[in-house]
């Protein structure tokens, strides 16, 4: 199951015993009982019909794994390595961070630093709040579980799988880095200035104003045979650097990225070539924004559209989906 349904709907689902994710506004998360679910935060939802703006349902999504195999806990800063070191070995952890909290910070700029990270299944994302909202309330994330809403911790779903199935992350990234100038930055940072560009120092600020850079324009890197890709969030006159959604990383070659034309279509044509069909999915509110995706057409992929993903470390304008499947 993977749908919009009212609190009650999801209610009924949670009493029934059902392992859910959930994503919603938080005043209808805060109506919801206590189970066997993790949640977070965004109004913006991907269904099978279309991209909607949606302040009083949830998305559901039902996860085909054994209640009693599934534990869900918080994780404060101080215990980010447990993401990994206390996740099943046959199974997979969901995980969700409060958009622009410090912890949400912290595992960014670490994530990858994480003993034994890259060696189990781990996806989630980061929650956030409808644009007009972003000023007066925070991020949310909620353990089911307890009924505890947080936005200074990761919550974090943990589910043991039987030794005849197994789990996999995806990602469907896009954007694919251009021909053009190699910029590498000193330092991961979610801000930048100093950096060398094509082997010489330069400013990024400066780079990115005389190259009029756009927003919704990413950069991108290659990791583990990947396309990383990194928002620009702001290009600050005051300060005079640029702010990204996610961290560059320290000595990477990143270009920018080439345009993405029909993003919608190439996105439906990729995931039918790759027979995806994940039990949890969530595509980045950038790609809900600018890739036309709240068209009222079909969209195979349903799930919230997030402020982040997470597929290990944290990455931008990608889809990413978990799948379960025969051994």
């Amino acid at each position: 199951m993977n749908a919009l349904v009212t609190a009650a709907e999801a209610n009924t689902l949670i009493d029934r015993g059902c392992v859910l994710h959930i994503a919603g506004e938080e005043h209808v998360l805060r109506q919801l009982h206590r189970g066997n679910w993790i949640g977070g935060t965004t109004p913006y939802i991907l269904t099978r019909d279309g991209g909607v703006v949606e302040r009083e349902k949830v998305f559901v999504s039902e996860l085909p794994v054994n209640a009693r195999a599934i534990t869900t806990h918080f994780i404060d800063i101080g215990r980010l390595p447990a993401i990994s070191v206390e996740a099943p070995r046959n199974g997979f952890s969901i995980v969700i961070a409060p958009g622009m909290s410090e912890i949400h910070s912290i595992y960014s700029l670490t994530a990858a630093s994480i003993p034994g990270i890259r060696d189990i299944p781990i996806m989630g994302w980061i929650s956030g709040v409808h644009v007009d909202d972003r000023l007066n309330i925070s991020a949310k994330v909620v353990n089911g579980v307890t009924g505890e809403v947080a936005d200074d911790r990761i919550v974090v779903m943990r589910a043991a799988l039987p030794p005849s199935k197994e789990a996999s992350v995806g990602i469907i990234n896009l954007v694919i880095p251009g021909t053009g100038d190699e910029i590498v930055f000193d330092a991961p940072s979610f801000t930048a200035r100093d950096c060398t560009i094509n082997g010489q120092r330069d400013d990024f600020y400066a780079y990115a104003v005389h190259h009029n850079l756009e927003l919704h324009h990413p950069l991108v890197t290659e990791l583990n045979g990947e396309h990383i890709s990194v928002a620009l969030k702001l290009i600050d006159a005051e300060t005079r650097s640029v702010q990204f959604y996610a961290p560059v990383m320290k000595g990477r070659v990143y270009r920018l990225a080439t345009s993405v034309p029909d993003y919608r279509n190439a996105l439906v044509r990729l995931a039918a070539e790759r027979k995806l069909n994940p039990v949890l999915s969530c595509n980045c509110v950038h790609n809900f924004t600018y890739g036309d995706l709240m068209a009222p057409q079909p969209y195979p992929l349903p799930g919230p559209a997030v402020f982040g993903e997470l597929a290990h470390v944290l990455m931008n304008q990608t889809l990413v989906c978990l799948s379960i499947k025969d051994k």
